[in-house]
């Protein structure tokens, strides 16, 4: 086999073998929390310059699992899904250390479902709007090789509630599934690898997250999150590539210090999940300065504690600009960086 093949699939070899040795067999409920979005403008930015992500994502579910199987009983609610704006600012402060603000909107969060009431049914939504948490990430270069087109970064951040009080409606409080923040502060941690191949024009990501969460103001504790993911890019054209992406996520029981189970702990039961999504994207360069993607999630994976609805597909549509905020354009000069 000829060795500019050997070397990107071997690569390849060893990041999905990374992905999938570390992953374990349970965790949290779908609804919860803000929309995972895992992007491959990830790494540092680069001195002086400024990189703007915007991107609306939609998502649906209607099924409910119990494991790794679908369940035969079904809840009350036999639909839910959202529709979601988020948006963050990258800025390079030097050459390796980048800072990052994120934070994003749900235009709607819902459930719907129905509920047998004497000799009729009852059918109900329950809706919820608003911000999401925010997030302020610090980002370092630990490796950066441009000419060999490599990238280790790592990170670090804080992700924190806009309102430690939950949505009201009506004066009661909406559904924990249709909240649109965790009310309550959290960390999270990345690392991200990055190498391209130019002579085949094909880049492989590897991101790697975990987040932290605390308890809100009631005493409740949304699951660790763990996210593994892979990414392969090919370009086809000057300015139109495509992107395959692998992720994993993998998080634990929800707490409620305010309910005791069976058992006598204070973990919820339904919740915690393990859940494998593929990930085909479209990206266009417009030219040469705007970037322009289109992703589908398709779950191929599914492992869920207790009986929860799951997801079954969701698209999402990313706009990504940067900006040079220096008096020309940042040159990495690799010999230099130390």
């Amino acid at each position: 086999m000829p060795n500019h093949i050997i070397k990107p699939a071997a690569i390849l070899l060893i990041c999905i073998c990374g992905l999938f040795s570390s992953l374990p067999a349970a965790a949290q409920g779908w609804a919860a929390g803000s929309p995972a979005w895992v992007s491959v403008d990830v790494g540092i930015a680069g001195k002086n310059c400024l990189r703007a992500i915007t991107y609306y994502r939609y998502s649906y579910a209607d099924t409910y699992y119990e494991e790794h199987r679908r369940s035969t009983e079904n809840g009350p609610v036999y639909n839910a899904g959202f529709n979601y704006a988020g948006a963050s600012v990258a800025y390079g402060v030097t050459k390796r250390l980048t800072v990052e603000f994120g934070t994003g909107y749900f235009f709607d969060k819902s459930q719907n479902g129905h509920f047998p009431f004497d000799d009729s049914t009852v059918y109900f939504r329950n809706l919820g709007s608003g911000l999401s948490n925010g997030a302020l990430i610090v980002k370092y270069g630990d490796w950066i090789k441009p000419l060999q087109q490599i990238e280790l970064t790592s990170g670090f951040g804080l992700r924190f509630p806009f309102s430690a009080q939950p949505q009201m409606s009506g004066g009661v409080r909406l559904s924990r599934d249709v909240q649109t923040s965790s009310n309550a502060f959290g960390f999270s941690e990345m690392l991200f690898f990055s190498k391209g191949f130019q002579s085949v024009t094909l880049r492989l990501f590897s991101i790697n997250r975990y987040d932290y969460n605390f308890a809100d103001k009631t005493g409740y504790t949304y699951g660790n999150l763990l996210m593994n993911s892979i990414f392969v890019s090919k370009n086809i054209t000057k300015y139109f590539s495509c992107i395959i992406q692998i992720r994993n996520e993998w998080k634990t029981n929800d707490k409620d210090a305010s309910t005791l189970n069976k058992t006598g702990g204070n973990k919820v039961s339904d919740s915690g999940f393990d859940l494998v999504t593929v990930s085909p994207q479209l990206s266009y360069s417009i030219a040469g300065k705007w970037n322009l993607s289109l992703t589908g999630d398709i779950p191929v994976y599914k492992y869920y504690n207790g009986r929860q609805m799951t997801p079954k597909y969701s698209i999402a549509l990313s706009l990504t600009r940067e900006f040079s905020l220096g008096n020309k354009l940042p040159v990495v000069q690799p010999d230099k960086i130390k």
